[in-house]
């Protein structure tokens, strides 16, 4: 079941489309979905589709994705959907949770949490929200701070292919890098920037990238040229897919491992003449 803000985007013509590629759907087709901007919200089915691909290539079987800022949960509901999708692509078994503050934004820190575009409060669950509506994800309430090094020490989870990233502040974003602490995450980790405008290098979202790539030696890049091509397909890539980027793992054991890149192996073979 696909949120009720995708929903409202869905128009009756790409329902059709969509309808009528299932009836005998495969890879390359549901890229196609992705990439035509048929599907609502598509950005959910690339970051799953592309992390998918690569986990079972490389030889794994399960895989986590996280969204951190779920606020009235459509996101997750939407990530749930796709998920039960993309499974039977790559046969392949993803996890999902949900880290969510539940009483809105906490104060912010400094400067860095962007205070013009934010304020303390915001984004509170409401009784409308689709929580209810979960059937898998597993929802985490509380600050960042204090809830991912928990779900770190526990290590009940899969390994960690891709990251939705909508916490807006620079804190509450460095908070969520913390998941990445550890060495249960495929070589390359799939991350999406909900909030990236408006900010600058060194506040919001953004700033928390640059933050972690100064300390740390694997690095948070964006994919050169992604949105370019993608636009050829649906112009909305053109902004979209410059909030994309990928955790590059360079000491990961499996980072130099073959295979196959999940993105150009799908377009249209016309196309890449």
């Amino acid at each position: 079941m696909l949120s009720r803000s995708s929903k409202k985007y869905f128009s009756i013509f790409n329902q059709i489309k969509y309808f009528i590629s299932k009836l005998n759907i495969n890879e390359r087709k549901y890229f196609d979905l992705i990439l035509r901007g048929i599907i609502p919200r598509p950005q959910y089915a690339f970051g799953i589709f592309f992390a998918s691909s690569i986990a079972s290539q490389l030889g794994y079987k399960k895989i986590s994705v996280c969204e951190f800022g779920c606020w009235e949960g459509e996101g997750l509901l939407d990530l749930e959907h796709y998920s039960a999708e993309i499974e039977k692509l790559f046969n392949i078994e993803i996890e999902i949770y949900g880290f969510e503050g539940g009483d809105g934004m906490p104060p912010p820190i400094d400067y860095r949490d962007r205070a013009y575009q934010y304020s303390e409060g915001e984004m509170k669950t409401s009784k409308k929200s689709c929580l209810d509506s979960l059937k898998r994800s597993k929802l985490i309430y509380g600050n960042f701070k204090e809830t991912v090094p928990d779900f770190i020490k526990n290590k009940k989870f899969s390994p960690i292919g891709a990251l939705f990233i909508d916490a807006d502040y620079f804190s509450s974003t460095k908070d969520s890098f913390k998941i990445l602490d550890h060495d249960n995450k495929l070589p390359k980790v799939f991350l999406y920037f909900d909030d990236l405008n408006f900010s600058s290098n060194f506040t919001g979202e953004l700033g928390a990238i640059n933050d972690f790539n100064q300390k740390n030696k694997s690095k948070m890049e964006t994919v050169p040229e992604l949105s370019e091509t993608m636009s050829l397909y649906w112009k909305k890539w053109n902004f979209l897919a410059k909030r994309f980027y990928l955790l590059h793992n360079f000491s990961h054991p499996k980072y130099n491992e073959r295979y196959i890149n999940p993105f150009y192996n799908n377009l249209d073979k016309n196309y890449q003449k």
